[in-house]
């Protein structure tokens, strides 16, 4: 394993198990009306902007630095400043549209996890070149959302070679990362389809390949050629948490071939696949 792959996989597994990680989330509850949200105190309700939460000064809730006792907003992740929220017991929560999110840094999925079981890499790794064809005016079906359930906007295609295979994949636009703005692609391949206890299996609902400042590719760009590192494939939050929406690769993104590397599951400490 190259020293760059050594890094991603420790920076992937750091992010597993940290505060605000995949495992940590251990409720996501749409707020349509006012309504208590387990495991956390006070009666949540929806607001603009984001939800208001009714607590007393006993129930423990801290918004924005300041205990709650009456009503308060707490502004949700799209405001200019987002609210922090905190809870007794280490317990955390985030607002996503009208979600509240709770997140636990002690959960039973921290505890229980173990490593992302991964391929062995292929000596060499496996690269592709391809080619990235930019759209424009266009939305992503509904299907194809990311892991908060919300639609993706399609940005383009991608054109490549797998195994002797060849494709032409939907890019999405995603979150941008260090800043700067990157495609994504949602991927299964014929691994997905194997049982989970199969050694060449990987997540039934597929992978996500990004590409980013590694390509040198300008997502808001034109046509450029690319670069696809198939090690860097990687699992969707919804592979470590049922609080997640999986998202629907696109029939063209359903690949025939076999993709033998990158993360295959979550284990956890007897190394079966965590869920």
């Amino acid at each position: 394993m190259t020293d760059d792959l050594a890094a991603h996989v420790a920076g992937r597994e750091a992010w597993a198990r940290s505060a605000r990680g995949p495992l940590a989330l251990v409720n996501a509850q749409v707020v349509d009306r006012p309504q208590p949200v387990w495991p956390v105190a006070g009666e949540w309700a929806p607001a603009v902007g984001g939800l208001t939460v009714t607590a007393t000064s006993s129930d423990g809730v801290v918004v924005d630095g300041d205990p709650v006792d009456g009503t308060v907003l707490v502004a949700g992740d799209a405001s200019v400043v987002p609210s922090t929220v905190a809870f007794r017991d280490g317990l955390a929560g985030t607002v996503h549209g009208t979600t509240l999110r709770v997140w636990d840094p002690a959960s039973d999925a921290i505890a229980r996890f173990a490593r992302i079981d991964r391929f062995a890499p292929r000596p060499g790794g496996l690269v592709t070149v391809g080619r990235y064809e930019p759209w424009s005016g266009l939305e992503a079906p509904g299907h194809l959302t990311d892991a908060a359930g919300d639609p993706l906007p399609v940005a383009g295609t991608i054109a490549t070679t797998v195994d002797g295979a060849a494709v032409r994949m939907t890019a999405v636009r995603s979150a941008p990362f260090h800043g700067r703005p990157r495609l994504q692609l949602i991927v299964q391949d014929a691994t997905s389809a194997l049982p989970e206890d199969d050694p060449g299996s990987s997540y039934s609902m597929g992978r996500f390949l990004y590409l980013d400042e590694q390509t040198g590719l300008d997502a808001s760009g034109g046509s450029a050629a690319v670069t696809l590192d198939w090690e860097l494939l990687v699992l969707p939050p919804c592979a470590f948490s049922y609080q997640y929406a999986c998202p629907v690769p696109p029939e063209e993104n359903r690949l025939s071939v076999a993709i033998t590397a990158g993360e295959r599951h979550p284990v956890d400490v007897r190394g079966a696949v965590l869920h």
